[in-house]
């Protein structure tokens, strides 16, 4: 491939279409891990999280026996929630709809309303398991069982991140959440690349002195290793940015760690989750920090909506990327295509 190489881009119907988005949660999100928190956050027994995975509500419990646990935040008697919050302590896990009961390990443990013994088998109806673990502090969890171990999924993340400081290296700063109205895919279009920089980060161009943009196949990720110019308060050394397919993405400084997991909601709606650590004792830095990434989150989000608008409104049906400006988003769009080649991921008791 050539620079002069022009790659057609993914149908505009991809971005709006309903039947594409149900497709994309069994074939992409299903398959894939995705971030739900933060592994201190599960720090004793009976500590849980919840998250959400283009659709399938999702929590995390440490057990008594300090391992983590995953499920589906769905109860087997009639589909009630088991936790309505984002996170905290319970003794026990019960339906918050009638009040069936579940132990650590997932097992119904009481039935209200049915007889201890008869027709309900109770080793039948246990919660519907989810695969859990924990990388370098951020904990994940992955609806397809025959997905490669987390690890294995961060790939080549891991040896580019080393030079960096870890996330145990700094305080948790805050947790922002941002809604949009645009396609997952068209966010993720935007930060794969770097072309737009000049034209919609006017801030964050200035601090940016160089950028090398490579698709990774192992690990399946776009990395950009950035030199900063120095200019501005928060940017300054090297960094590195990476999109990990589907939707996560991580920022690593020598005096800030970003991480944001991007939630697929609807065809034309997201929702990002922005973890943001920084230098401990440093208060100043930590807020001047996250309200610059606020910004530039603002400023993608602005016209990620914006072309959304436009591929609502039927008149452009596609594109062309450039394979020397746009390689980052180039291997994104074909990783969509690959997987939506793929057998759908099967879940639940209706498989």
């Amino acid at each position: 491939m050539t620079a002069t190489t022009l790659i057609d881009t993914l149908p505009a119907s991809w971005y709006r279409d309903a039947q594409v988005f149900e497709k994309e949660r069994r074939h992409i999100f299903a398959r894939n891990w995705h971030l739900i928190g933060r592994s201190e956050q599960l720090a004793k027994p009976g500590d849980y999280v919840t998250g959400d995975v283009a659709g399938w509500p999702v929590f995390a419990v440490l057990d008594r026996e300090g391992g983590l646990r995953a499920f589906h935040n769905v109860c087997r008697h009639r589909a009630g929630p088991l936790f309505d919050d984002a996170g905290g302590h319970c003794q026990t896990i019960r339906c918050l709809y009638h009040g069936w009961m579940y132990g650590f390990d997932g097992g119904l443990r009481t039935a209200p309303g049915f007889p201890e013994t008869g027709a309900l088998d109770k080793s039948k109806f246990g919660l519907f398991p989810v695969r859990v673990d924990a990388w370098r502090g951020l904990l994940f969890v992955c609806l397809d069982p025959e997905a490669p171990p987390l690890d294995a999924w961060m790939g080549d993340v891991a040896d580019l991140s080393d030079p960096f400081p870890a996330i145990t290296d700094f305080s948790f700063h805050s947790l922002t959440t941002y809604e949009g109205r645009c396609n997952w895919k068209a966010y993720g279009d935007n930060s794969c690349e770097g072309y737009h920089l000049p034209f919609i980060h006017g801030g964050l161009n200035k601090a940016v002195a160089s950028a090398d943009i490579r698709a990774y196949e192992n690990g399946g990720f776009v990395g950009f290793d950035i030199g900063y110019s120095g200019e501005g308060d928060v940017r300054a050394g090297k960094g590195l940015w990476v999109y990990k397919f589907p939707a996560v993405l991580l920022h690593f400084s020598e005096r800030a760690i970003n991480v944001e997991q991007v939630e697929a909601l609807e065809p034309g709606r997201i929702r990002i989750q922005s973890y943001y650590w920084v230098p401990k004792g440093d208060e100043k830095f930590g807020d001047d920090y996250v309200a610059d990434s606020r910004a530039v989150i603002a400023e993608d989000m602005g016209v990620c909506e914006r072309v959304q608008k436009n591929l609502d409104a039927g008149l452009y049906s596609s594109g062309k990327l450039s394979a020397e400006k746009e390689p980052g988003t180039i291997f994104f769009q074909q990783r969509i295509r690959e997987a939506m080649d793929l057998p759908p991921v099967e879940l639940g008791n209706s498989a």
